[in-house]
């Protein structure tokens, strides 16, 4: 557990680092109130409100496996809120807490199951809402119907690399056309199975990956087409832990 934080908050830091450089001298800002409500159907939409007026989208990371939960990360600001986590365990949605560390507040949603998200930013307030993948919400208020699998997938998988690390573990990196793809991801025997819902894969990434030369729990990566998705399936030396998560357009799965 301590290896896959370790490795989130790595890459998210990055992110920060990223998003902090164009500005020499960022305004402090400060979220003063935290708001949510779970639709029928069940749709969430969480909402936070802030002293000054939100000008970027912040970094974000998905986590999949071992656990469920989003986390948004705000630079240079500041909290009026407590430290204690919302309890709430209504549906797919465990709880919310926002943690100030420092001169960074970061937002912590745990949930029961991977969720897809979706951010608006109004002004001085950030909404993000939640629905479980493969399914979108219509423009009436409270009605919710299946995604339709129609037409052309609305997401690309957009490039597949493997990557082994100085501890001898396989990483596998997915590069997205978007970070509201929807995925899923799946243990079955000595098998990962990640679905890109409602997307499309260029003929050069259909193929079939061997990587069992390189001494890593991962076997061979096999990805391709399956209707309106795309299917990869991750062979393993053994049915172990792993870890899946995203940070942005980047999908990382990392069999241990």
């Amino acid at each position: 557990m301590f290896r896959i934080q370790h490795i989130i908050g790595i890459l998210l830091l990055a992110c920060i680092a990223q998003t902090a450089s164009g500005s020499q001298q960022p305004a402090l800002n400060g979220v003063q109130a935290l708001d949510y409500a779970i639709l029928p159907g069940g749709r969430i939409v969480i909402k936070l409100v802030f002293k000054n007026e939100l000008k970027e989208r912040p970094p974000v990371v998905v986590n999949y496996h071992p656990i469920a939960s989003i986390v948004l990360d705000f630079a240079d600001t500041g909290s009026a809120l407590g430290k204690a986590p919302v309890e709430v365990k209504q549906r797919d949605l465990r709880s919310l807490q926002v943690v100030q560390a420092g001169s960074r507040t970061r937002l912590v949603i745990a949930l029961a199951v991977p969720l897809v998200y979706e951010i608006e930013l109004k002004g001085g307030e950030l909404w993000l809402t939640l629905r479980r993948p493969g399914a979108a919400a219509s423009r009436e208020p409270g009605r919710w119907f299946p995604e339709r699998t129609s037409g052309a997938p609305k997401h690309d998988v957009r490039g597949v690399a493997f990557q082994r690390v100085e501890s001898g573990e396989g990483r596998i990196i997915v590069e997205l056309s978007d970070t509201a793809t929807p995925i899923e991801v799946r243990q079955q025997g000595k098998a990962l199975i990640v679905d890109f819902l409602d997307s499309t894969l260029p003929p050069q990434l259909e193929r079939r990956l061997d990587v069992q030369d390189f001494a890593t729990p991962i076997r061979a990566i096999e990805t391709y087409r399956l209707g309106n998705n795309v299917r990869m399936r991750i062979e393993l030396e053994g049915a172990g832990e792993y870890s899946a998560y995203q940070v942005n357009r980047r999908f990382v799965v990392a069999p241990q």
